[in-house]
């Protein structure tokens, strides 16, 4: 988004289990290996500004790639941004910023990266069904893959990436299961990888994800976790590549008003995106302490190897007591604004943070670690928090409405071995798109 620096198994899962797909698997849709991976199932995604159907509706509209030597429709979405500049959900509280469904210069159309294929030759445009608007090209690393913005076309992809069952709040993925809260987007369990052992004391990987707020006023002081924080589940808006699920947060403490505002949780197969927009009030900054820890537990994974961007090229290793001169020393900053784990089972995890401009509180990374002599760190679904890591924000400016983000991004191999900065890299970076116009 431009203005940011950057869920008993339901009636949703019996829908998935026809699709049927491989975890990870290397192959895109449309032919083309995708050997970097970071973009196994990264979402590609182009403003509205840039295509030459600003002011259209979006209904007569869809995606293509080669696929077989011919186009096929390839899995799409249009999504018009709110007020707030995030995904608008109908239904929710936010308005949508213009008109639902017309295509307007902050709106967005969003594939996969993994569906584009082979550049169309003039026989195989000329024998499509419609017309060829636009042509979408990436390169890198010297291969260029291709889709294209097709109106007039009748066929459309029954291909579904990510779907989210407000009732119930479960939502499957082509890479992963997981069970939300329905009531409250913030809490969450049972995350399964899909083809990932699990391990000795749980047939998961990851246990649940911690966020507290901790607030002081003179001698009082108050700790906030996130079940505890009303976090409303409004509305959901569920698109073959991506869902989005808008909440309303309202956080007060000690008498004092400290968040009001909402979030709109994103779910893609590679990612769990929790954008925040937020107005800290005034009356916060009277508080002498004001501090949001965000961590992910992980489930008895001794060995599991944690890196942040600053500090030493080895890793900390879960399990392994560590001095705390050691430890202090892997860190983070605002503008390395992550931590990461491998997992050591071909899966890797990236923690990170992204703030709106000019709001700046201090970002710093957290790592805690009961095997290696760490206090338990409750609440935990299963025992054994090996190992817990995370962000921290604090010296948190008040008086702003501002938007700021906690994210996940994982993966097969995304370390590429024992280096996750390339990931890290390109995570914030997204395959660049050349619209071509035809």
């Amino acid at each position: 988004m431009d203005i940011l620096k950057q869920g008993i198994l339901p009636k949703a899962l019996g829908l998935f289990s026809l699709i049927g797909i491989l975890i990870f698997p290397s192959l895109s849709l449309a032919g083309l290996e995708v050997t970097n991976p970071s973009r196994k199932y990264e979402v590609t995604t182009i403003k509205g500004e840039n295509l030459p159907i600003m002011g259209e509706s979006t209904a007569e509209y869809s995606v293509m790639a080669i696929e077989g030597g011919k186009l096929s429709p390839i899995p799409f979405q249009f999504d018009d941004l709110n007020v707030k500049r995030l995904i608008f959900v109908p239904g929710a509280v936010v308005e949508v910023d213009g008109k639902e469904n017309v295509v307007e210069a902050q709106d967005e159309l969003v594939f996969m990266y993994r569906d584009m294929g082979f550049k169309a030759d003039s026989a195989t445009v000329g024998s499509l069904e419609g017309a060829i608007v636009s042509e979408f090209e990436i390169t890198e690393e010297g291969v260029s893959r291709y889709a294209y913005l097709v109106k007039g076309n009748s066929q459309r992809s029954d291909k579904v990436y990510a779907h989210y069952d407000f009732e119930t709040g479960f939502i499957e993925t082509d890479t992963y299961t997981m069970q939300f809260d329905p009531n409250n987007i913030t809490v969450w369990s049972d995350w399964r990888i899909k083809g990932l052992t699990g391990t000795k004391s749980a047939p998961n990987v990851l246990d649940m994800m911690k966020a507290r707020f901790f607030v002081r006023l003179g001698f009082f002081k108050v700790t906030l976790h996130n079940a505890l924080i009303p976090a409303r589940t409004i509305a959901v808006k569920n698109g073959p590549i991506r869902s989005i699920v808008e909440a309303d947060i309202s956080i007060g403490a000690l008498g004092i008003d400290i968040l009001k505002g909402g979030v709109s949780v994103t779910l893609t197969p590679q990612s769990i995106r929790y954008p925040i927009f937020a107005f800290f009030p005034k009356a916060a900054g009277a508080l002498s302490e004001f501090t949001i820890d965000v961590t992910i537990d992980h489930v008895d994974f001794d060995g599991t190897k944690y890196k942040t961007p600053l500090g030493p090229e080895e890793p900390l290793i879960a399990g392994q007591k560590v001095s705390d001169k050691v430890r202090k020393q892997y860190t983070n900053d605002n503008a390395n604004p992550w931590v990461a784990i491998s997992s050591g089972h071909n899966w890797d995890m990236f923690f990170i943070s992204r703030l709106s401009e000019g709001f700046d509180p201090v970002v710093s990374a957290l790592y805690r670690d009961e095997g290696a002599g760490d206090d338990r760190n409750e609440p935990e679904n299963f025992k054994g928090s090996s190992a817990e890591m995370g962000l921290r924000l604090s010296d948190i400016p008040v008086g702003n409405d501002v938007i700021f983000e906690y994210a996940l991004y994982f993966g097969a191999d995304l370390w590429e071995g024992n280096d996750p900065k390339k990931a890290a890299y390109n995570i914030f970076h997204p395959a660049a798109v050349v619209v071509n116009q035809l």
